[in-house]
């Protein structure tokens, strides 16, 4: 799809993107605050974690186990390369989840790469945790290495707990913004979880990408938000209902 560049509109565009996203990441965090202690690590970890208290012996050494491998799998991998050992009990630092901007990499027809936002879609990670920090320390070639560490298991304690909650997905499907695990850019095959909304956004054409960047004077871009994508919101239940009707009616 082709489009001309007009300011106005892509203005206008900009405006209702923005608006719309900051009512779907209010509904989410407050969705995912309410529902945070399902998803706490203390329960499933107890004495392997430092402060918790004794959980059920076998459980917990069932979970410590899970997430070693986890980590052995991840942390010693590309982009991180740690070597350093998981330390019993684990200091998990926060364990209050937040949602932070999900971010990837769009290659433009010239070339130019791009860093995209989604205003529709989040990852989830622990308070103090920020991606964006991750991102940077992953990237310095300087790094402290105990620090790349401490995001590490964060991350991946937050996938261990989201994935072994069982039901949360359907619930969180329930009230419209799905949860599910996958890669990012920068990271490499570290799974994160993302909370999307009912609403989906989209890029433009590359050229108007080109155009707003180069106004702009960053490589940055936020995915849009249309009226005919609220439009087109799907309502699960109503579908099921109507289904339902017209199974009734058929008999």
């Amino acid at each position: 799809m082709t489009q001309s560049f007009d300011v106005d509109s892509f203005i206008r565009s900009r405006k209702q993107t923005r608006a719309v996203s900051d009512l779907l990441k209010a509904q989410a965090s407050d969705y995912l605050a309410t529902l945070s202690p399902l998803v706490r690590p203390q329960p499933l970890f107890g004495e392997y974690l430092q402060g918790a208290p004794r959980g059920s012996g076998r459980e917990t050494q069932h979970h410590f186990k899970e997430f070693r491998t986890l980590f052995d799998k991840h942390a010693g991998a590309r982009p991180f390369n740690l070597m350093n050992e998981l330390e019993v009990p684990l200091n998990i630092i926060n364990s209050t989840p937040e949602l932070y901007p999900l971010e990837y990499d769009h290659t433009l027809d010239n070339g130019t790469r791009v860093r995209v936002t989604s205003p529709t879609r989040w990852v989830v990670g622990y308070s103090s945790f920020e991606l964006s920090r991750f991102r940077q320390v992953v990237g310095d070639p300087n790094r402290s290495g105990s620090e790349l560490h401490r995001f590490v298991v964060h991350y991946l304690m937050l996938f261990h707990c989201f994935s072994r909650a069982g039901g949360l997905g359907r619930l969180f499907k329930g009230l419209r913004f799905p949860v599910g695990f996958q890669c990012l850019d920068d990271f490499g095959d570290l799974p994160f979880c993302v909370i999307s909304s009912p609403v989906s956004s989209t890029l433009p054409s590359d050229p108007v990408i080109r155009h707003s960047t180069e106004i702009s004077g960053s490589r940055s871009f936020e995915e849009l938000i249309s009226d005919a994508e609220i439009e087109a919101m799907r309502d699960g239940l109503r579908e099921q209902l109507t289904e339902a009707l017209a199974a009734a009616s058929a008999e």
